[in-house]
């Protein structure tokens, strides 16, 4: 949701004379171009060093325009120009170019629309756009230093009621949540409100009608796409615990913090997933009763099968279960029976040394993973199945909800934190 459009912000934003740019810096920000103007200036507020910030809007006639769309871009109402380009000017540093948006309909449908913001430090860039699948995005920057921190994407298809997910990303924390409309109630056409519950807690269901869920994450790994085996999953990603951080306790309760299992998921891709598992515990358990895998250390990873891009109270027939313990062994579970994943272990240890078991997926299709995937890690206790952690809401053996893997980009022009490289032998966030 938006908290203010542009022109509600520009009647209570105060401009200040100083943040014009002069004509050094308006040089800088036009290179020579003709059709180049400022249109506004935008009060940033003051960096970390005390310096004044400021966002300069300038704007672009057809003869500057990009080389597509050829026809030049939308404006928010039915003309035509060459864009707009936002730049910072940073105290006395020289101009450096922020955005440079040219609308060309943003998907055949011609909707799309731009709206941006500025505050203290921040902007916030509001984008739709889509044809039968739409879609509206938020991303909040930083000014200084430039960064992306946040963003949440809403995405419905228009003729489908029970089609719309809202995700919200926070790059800093390296974590994605996101809740989707109960398909087996009346729902209107779009996406769900971001729940405003004021416990402030994440639930399996946070509002009537909603269900929500953690993403897993496909970060940029650079010129690592494929994990090399022996590699830890360091703070590339925080952990889901059995005490119930980052995470839903669907059966049982908490661990104590010191019997707290970690669990760390990332996506290779849509067809892969690598997992680490730390659990204080595993070593200690006996065999399981009856022996059966479901009373030993293992996780489980449910994949949806429908192709309408619905995601919630799916029934068997379109769903599949699969255990896998840390011996690397695999099981079928319940739902449709499709073809396994093979699965690769290895050992490894984090940066306290404490001993890892990583454990890598990978399905034969690249797009087994394409209709969603939650994740439950089931901690034992006596041989006993203990107390299940999982990325959605699980009732009656079924997940309320199975959330989206979420691929960030490697995009150089705006630095993105938490991008992931390997360092030291562990997945680590990017400086």
């Amino acid at each position: 949701m938006r908290s203010l459009t542009l022109s509600t912000f520009l009647l209570t934003l105060p401009m200040a004379a100083w943040a014009a740019p002069d004509a050094a810096q308006t040089a800088a920000i036009c290179q020579g171009r003709a059709t180049c103007k400022i249109a506004k200036t935008y009060d940033g507020g003051r960096s970390a060093s005390a310096a004044p910030l400021t966002v300069v809007e300038a704007s672009l006639g057809l003869e500057d325009k990009p080389d597509e769309p050829k026809e030049g871009c939308h404006t928010n109402g039915n003309t035509l120009d060459g864009g707009r380009e936002y730049w910072l000017i940073d105290g006395s540093a020289p101009p450096r170019q922020l955005l440079k948006l040219c609308n060309d309909g943003y998907g055949a449908s011609s909707v799309g629309e731009d709206e941006l913001t500025v505050g203290p430090n921040r902007l916030v860039h509001w984008q739709t756009g889509g044809s039968a699948w739409r879609w509206v995005s938020t991303i909040t920057y930083t000014l200084s230093p430039w960064r992306a921190v946040a963003e949440r994407t809403c995405s419905y298809h228009n003729s489908s009621e029970k089609s719309g997910i809202t995700t919200d990303l926070d790059f800093v924390a390296m974590t994605v949540r996101s809740v989707a409309k109960d398909s087996t109630k009346e729902n209107d056409m779009g996406c769900p409100e971001w729940p405003t519950s004021t416990s402030g807690r994440f639930s399996p269901a946070p509002e009537p009608g909603v269900f929500g869920g953690y993403d897993i994450i496909q970060p940029a790994l650079g010129d690592n796409a494929k994990v090399p085996a022996g590699t830890a999953i360091g703070d590339c990603v925080p952990a889901m615990t059995t005490a119930g951080v980052n995470g839903f306790i669907v059966y049982g309760k908490p661990a104590p913090k010191d019997q707290a299992a970690e669990v760390k998921v990332i996506a290779q891709s849509l067809g892969s997933l690598v997992v680490q598992v730390f659990d204080p515990t595993a070593v200690h358990q006996p065999a399981p009763v009856n022996g059966s895998w479901i009373n030993l250390p293992h996780i489980e990873v449910w994949v949806g099968h429908n192709g309408e891009q619905i995601r919630t109270r799916l029934p068997l027939a379109e769903l599949s279960q699969i255990g896998v313990d840390l011996s690397g062994r695999i099981y079928q579970g319940v739902g449709k029976k499709t073809a396994l994943p093979t699965v690769e272990r290895w050992q490894a240890s984090d940066a306290s040394g404490r001993p890892l078991t990583l454990l890598r997926l990978s399905w034969e299709s690249e797009y087994a993973l394409l209709n969603g995937v939650a994740l439950v890690y089931s901690q034992a206790d006596a041989g006993r199945q203990a107390r299940l952690v999982s990325t959605t809401g699980i009732v009656n053996n079924r997940p309320l909800y199975v959330p989206s893997i979420v691929s960030l980009s490697d995009d150089s022009f705006v630095k993105r934190p938490g991008l992931c490289r390997i360092r030291d032998g562990r997945l680590s966030i990017s400086d």
